[in-house]
């Protein structure tokens, strides 16, 4: 195993005759309708609305039943079905068979379908280079269109789709240091923020050092744009990991040590301060108002959770004073609230074994890169999910980023001294489906020799 899934140096510089990959086309057409199509592009199936990604993720289940039976579950793969599955179990005992319908099936197809998209299609490191190559452009034209909203207030993107479909879609016209709250394709400034944000490891690590020079600064303006506490968070906790990772790369197993400064640091706040970690981090916010809010939320709905812990209630009851609104600014908490705490327990060992299961890979140096951008954009991502909660855009997006784990700790790596087919020069590095292979063989070198697997199973 390597130093930890946060390890390895980034990859500087990228052959000419590398074989760069492409993005496989479910997933590039996943990733269009579900962050550049805005929500006015919905539309009412019956009762049951749906999004453009909805209906595209329901055309994809059907696409990847075909792959289902060649697909070797792993322990975190049946973590994460199982709180999808318990979920469902718990709308059905909240609303009902009949008042669950909806709320199920969305849940199905933007946490369920996008997870396996990503575990099936994302199959070679190569690919999932060109993926988040793909994100970062997303990112910039997601910005373009935020920049002139932000110093306008003017919402291009929904005024030109409520134009075209005639759905108008109310957006609050909040301003903060200066300068409108862009949302631009998003529902809400701080989903589009946190997209940006989230990012930014992961573009780092595949990025060379001349591509950072652009590609940072604009990730890091297009989430200033979005003027929210929840996507600086998560945009400054990355920044924080960039900053210490090369002084840690000489200890061995550093992320042994990383898990247990972190759970010493979340007992000693728990125990000396009375707020933890969550608290901590729900005050890290630019509106004092809104600190005081999320704390309120905190200790009143916590309460209801423990009183329902195993299939939560109706969040919109949660006991509160007349003053506090309804709403909720903590996903982990409304995971709780709507799906009860045995939920939230089966997403975090999901994340666990799938954070050792890619640790204890080694690979080359871009899957160590990969490894490392997905481990700090993960970190960011679940401490910036303290302070927001993922509606939206964002629910398909993370189970795309968790599905994304799951595809680099299974995905074929490549290797050189195995079963000889041809030999090239130009083609760069061939992939390989034995673990064994991929653990004990050299690093490529120069002239890379074919494989060819003996079975066709994914894994």
């Amino acid at each position: 195993m390597s130093d930890t899934a946060l390890s390895s140096r980034p990859t500087d510089r990228v052959g000419p005759s590398e074989n760069r990959g492409k993005v496989p086309v479910p997933i590039l057409l996943f990733l269009i309708l579900a962050i550049l199509v805005p929500i006015e592009f919905s539309f009412y199936v019956g009762p049951l609305f749906m999004t453009a990604s909805r209906a595209y993720l329901l055309v994809l289940t059907f696409m990847l039943l075909p792959h289902l039976g060649q697909l070797k579950l792993r322990l975190f793969d049946w973590f994460f079905i199982g709180h999808v599955a318990w979920a469902v179990v718990a709308f059905v005992v909240i609303y009902g068979p009949g008042g669950s319908i909806e709320m199920s099936g969305s849940y199905v197809l933007e946490f369920l379908v996008v997870y396996l998209a990503a575990r099936v299609y994302l199959q070679t490191i190569e690919q999932m280079r060109a993926t988040i190559g793909v994100i970062f452009v997303m990112v910039f034209v997601s910005g373009i269109f935020a920049f002139p909203e932000a110093f306008t207030g003017i919402r291009f993107v929904h005024e030109i789709a409520s134009g075209i479909t005639g759905i108008n879609y109310k957006f609050d016209p909040e301003m903060r240091m200066g300068i409108t709250r862009a949302a631009s394709f998003f529902e809400h400034p701080i989903l589009y923020g946190v997209f940006c944000a989230s990012s930014f490891s992961l573009i780092w690590f595949i990025s060379t050092p001349s591509q950072r020079m652009y590609r940072m600064p604009i990730i890091m303006f297009a989430t200033w744009l979005s003027a929210s506490s929840a996507p600086l968070l998560t945009l400054l906790v990355q920044i924080g990991l960039l900053l210490i990772e090369p002084y840690t790369r000489k200890y061995k197993r550093r992320d042994k040590v990383l898990g247990w400064l972190v759970a010493g640091f979340a007992a000693f706040m728990q125990i000396f301060t009375g707020r933890g970690v969550v608290g901590l981090v729900m005050m890290i916010t630019i509106n004092p108002g809104t600190a005081y809010t999320r704390r309120a939320q905190w200790n009143f709905a916590i309460d209801d959770v423990m009183r329902n812990p195993w299939f939560g209630f109706r969040p919109e009851l949660y006991t509160r004073p007349f003053w506090l609104a309804p709403s909720i600014d903590n996903w982990w908490l409304l995971i709780m609230m709507r799906t009860g705490i045995p939920s939230l327990i089966l997403m975090a060992l999901c994340a666990l074994f799938m954070w050792i299961a890619i640790a204890r890979r080694e690979g080359p140096p871009l899957f160590n890169s990969l490894r490392t951008g997905w481990g700090m954009a993960m970190i960011a991502i679940i401490l910036g999910a303290a302070t927001v909660t993922f509606f939206g855009k964002l629910q398909p997006l993370f189970a795309f980023y968790m599905g994304m784990g799951a595809a680099l700790a299974t995905c074929t790596l490549p290797v050189a001294g195995a079963e000889p087919v041809a030999q090239t020069d130009q083609r760069g590095p061939v992939y390989t489906r034995f673990p064994k292979m991929n653990r004990d063989a050299a690093r490529p070198t120069d002239r890379t020799v074919a494989t060819r697997s003996s079975s066709n199973r994914i894994r």
